[in-house]
């Protein structure tokens, strides 16, 4: 008995040789073996297995496995191989004491070998609503728009020069006019680049830290897929920390059906007084990706608690002295701001192959040939603001003016906002996906509205909402023609409700040629709308602020041209756009219409020069508007990285080290009301020409990337005018530490 233990044990020691020499031979990192949908069962053909080298422990091994009757297994499938192992295992446990090491060892093989029969098994996806090419790849990352249920495949960047701006609006535009502190209220430099919903001018600024249906992201992976990462001034005192935190994970129940969470949190004590800050977003995302229905769905949930200060009382403090942040007086002493959205969606659409004349139809795959598509989208989301303060001193009257319409020192502002919709959509494809007309779509959509301000007539009927109803048609085409034409077209109408007569029209075309590999491309875009104000921008009643409007419609439209050359690391493009009745907020912070046209011309550049190990990337922005007061912009900024680049251990870790800084000219930048959550348009104090510079350390250790940055390491040079809005500053001089790890 002790005899064939020890025989037993030896083979055991030996299994590990011969199972690691029978593994998948698959394709690189990224993707997994093609094998064809339909033989997802069976061994495919572009992988091999190897035979077990013949030394005297797998010849044990060998003899024991020929009596369990599962040596020869060329001919047999995957989940064969597996089964037979598992029953070798089993007998082999029985065979020996239930207190033995060996036992629990055996079992420990056979979960081993368990898990990397899974792990290698290809996990085959075959869906219309990505190009085969996709299918095998390890993780697919899209956004969908929700008129018609249209995805667009994203790259995944988890490189060191894609995660190197931990700030999201600095991945998005050169600059921003922003509170100083991340996770506040914020607005992309570029006009265009402005996010907006259209219906809570307070959740604007707030946008471009967190998700909208229109922007989640969706995954299909063939392993679970992870992304970790915090920036953050780790060694900063707590009341001047910040922290930053990044938490993905997404995996596929079935090669299908795929599931993901998102967390993100930015948050900072700030440099002044009062403007602590933390902003959250936990979003959940669902989709199916299957060979008729496609599906995507999620919830998006955003906070943000914010305590206001209304910024610097006088910028003498940090144009003509070297003080400590904190000891200089701001605005606002007892104040905040809650804001909260929740978003739940879904939008799904079932194709229906119409190949009646064919006589070859069962040779389509679905997504060829003639198609039909029906579709839904639905949306309800939920949005809250809450404005509180207490005002005490003459300095914080004279930030409102003095206006204090329904109680002489204390404020309790709330606003809400929901919304309910719903679209249902019939697509058709005349042809096939690829052809000169590819698409042809039309829908019907309906949205409700619920609005709450508070109204002096409340204190007679009570609190109550007011509801607008609103019904449109919308309708779509797209199509092209091989690899050189892309064109999409869209128009939306509606015709009964609160936005009656409003309308939006649009399109785009995407011409490419190919003197090189990577191509040049074109693209040019054009779109005209007419749309109503929102009805908080026409009736407020605000402790600090109130009015009643009776504004027109706002006509907006504009035309643009960009060029990508992909070889050369260029991007470029120029955008107009002519405003009729554009709203924005005066020097006041009261919300104005313009009574003339007003025009905005912006030029934009992206261009990345390498000399050796000399890397110098740069991102500018020239930009021109007919009116400053009702549109100031800043005339040219620049946003520059200039590094060395070198390897550290070969294919192991790579490192930047350099200058990141920060360019702008002088205009009027805009200030902020708490109150109201809005920037307005001042015109006490100009902002002068300055620049702000960053000295980092950049790496790539494998897949993990870390940085090391000084910020405002050349403080006070060439001036202080830092500051990052009217009266708000931007962080000063300390390390900042981040880590990026994806896996």
């Amino acid at each position: 008995m002790k005899t064939r233990i020890c025989l037993l044990f030896i083979a055991l020691l030996g299994l590990a040789a011969p199972l690691q020499a029978r593994v998948w031979r698959t394709a690189p990192q990224d993707t997994i073996p093609s094998v064809a949908p339909d033989t997802t069962a069976t061994v495919p053909d572009s992988t091999e297995l190897l035979p077990p080298p013949e030394d005297s422990l797998s010849r044990i091994y060998r003899l024991l496995a020929e009596e369990m009757g599962c040596w020869e297994v060329d001919s047999l499938t995957v989940f064969q191989i597996d089964s037979c192992f598992a029953a070798y295992y089993d007998s082999l446990a029985l065979s020996l004491p239930d207190s033995s090491d060996i036992r629990k060892l055996i079992r420990r093989q056979r979960r081993e070998y368990r898990d990397s029969v899974r792990i290698a098994t290809p996990r085959i996806l075959s869906t219309f609503a990505l190009p085969d090419s996709l299918w095998w790849k390890r993780t697919v990352k899209w956004t969908s728009e929700h008129k018609f249920n249209e995805i667009e495949v994203q790259e995944i960047d988890t490189l060191y020069n894609g995660q190197f701006f931990d700030y999201p609006f600095f991945k998005k535009d050169v600059n921003a006019t922003y509170l100083g502190t991340v996770g506040s209220a914020a607005q992309p430099y570029n006009w265009f680049k402005h996010e907006t919903t259209g219906l809570m001018d307070a959740m604007d600024p707030y946008l471009v830290y967190s998700y909208t249906p229109d922007n989640l992201p969706q995954y299909n992976t063939k392993n679970p897929y992870t992304e970790l990462a915090y920036w953050g001034t780790f060694f900063a005192l707590k009341a001047r920390e910040e922290m930053e935190l990044h938490v993905l994970t997404t995996q596929n129940i079935t090669p299908a059906l795929n599931f993901s969470i998102l967390y993100e949190k930015w948050g900072s004590k700030g440099m002044l007084q009062n403007e602590a800050t933390d902003n959250r977003t936990l979003a959940f995302g669902l989709n199916h990706l299957g060979k008729k229905y496609l599906m995507n769905a999620g919830f998006i949930h955003q906070r943000v608690e914010r305590t206001e200060n209304g910024g610097i009382q006088d910028i003498k403090w940090i144009r003509d002295t070297i003080v400590d942040a904190k000891e200089i007086a701001v605005n606002l002493s007892k104040a905040a701001n809650k804001l909260s959205r929740n978003t739940l969606f879904i939008t799904q659409s079932y194709a229906i192959p119409m190949n009646f004349f064919r006589k070859d139809k069962d040779s389509l795959a679905v997504g060829e040939g003639t198609m039909a598509f029906i579709g839904h989208s639905g949306e309800v989301t939920l949005n809250r603001k809450v404005y509180t303060d207490a005002i005490t001193s003459t300095a914080e009257k004279d930030f409102y003016d003095n206006n204090f319409f329904l109680h002489p020192s204390q404020s309790a502002d709330s606003l809400a906002m929901n919304r309910i919709e719903n679209k249902a959509f019939l697509k058709l494809q005349p042809y096939a996906p690829d052809a000169l007309l590819a698409k042809v779509n039309a829908g019907v959509g309906y949205r409700l509205l619920s609005y709450y301000s508070f109204d002096p007539q409340q204190y007679i009927s009570g609190a109550k909402s007011n509801w607008y109803h609103n019904a449109y048609l919308y309708a779509g085409a797209s199509g092209s023609f091989r690899k050189y034409i892309a064109w999409d077209a869209d128009g939306q109408y509606s015709f009964a409700g609160y936005n009656f007569g409003d309308f939006a029209l649009g399109g785009r075309v995407r011409l490419s040629v190919y003197p090189f590999k990577e191509g040049i491309h074109l693209i040019g875009t054009i779109r005209t709308t007419l749309s109503e104000p929102n009805p908080l921008q026409q009736t407020l009643h605000f402790n600090h602020h109130d009015w009643s409007n009776d504004f027109g419609k706002i006509s907006d439209t504009r035309a643009g041209a960009q060029v990508s050359i992909p070889a050369w690391k260029l991007k470029a493009g120029v955008d107009y756009a002519l405003v009729a009745n554009m709203i924005y907020y005066d020097s006041l912070s009261v919300v104005r219409q313009a009574d003339r046209p007003v025009s905005i011309l912006a030029v934009s550049a992206d261009h990345k020069l390498k000399l050796g190990p000399v890397h110098w990337d740069n991102r500018a922005l020239f930009q021109l508007s007919s009116n400053d007061t009702v549109a100031p912009l800043p005339r040219f900024a620049l946003n520059s990285r200039l590094f060395f680049e070198f390897t550290v251990v070969k294919d192991a870790m790579d490192m930047q080290i350099g200058v990141n800084g920060l360019f702008t000219t002088g205009f009027y930048v805009q200030g902020y009301s708490p109150d109201l959550g809005v920037f307005y348009n001042q015109r006490r104090d100009p902002l002068a020409t300055h620049a702000y510079f960053d000295a980092f350390v950049n790496m790539q250790w494998q897949v993990v990337c870390l940085f090391v940055k000084y910020t405002d390491c050349f403080r006070g040079w060439p001036n202080s005018d830092a500051f990052a809005a009217f009266h708000y500053i931007r962080p000063e001089h300390g390390f900042k530490f981040g880590v990026f790890w994806p896996f």
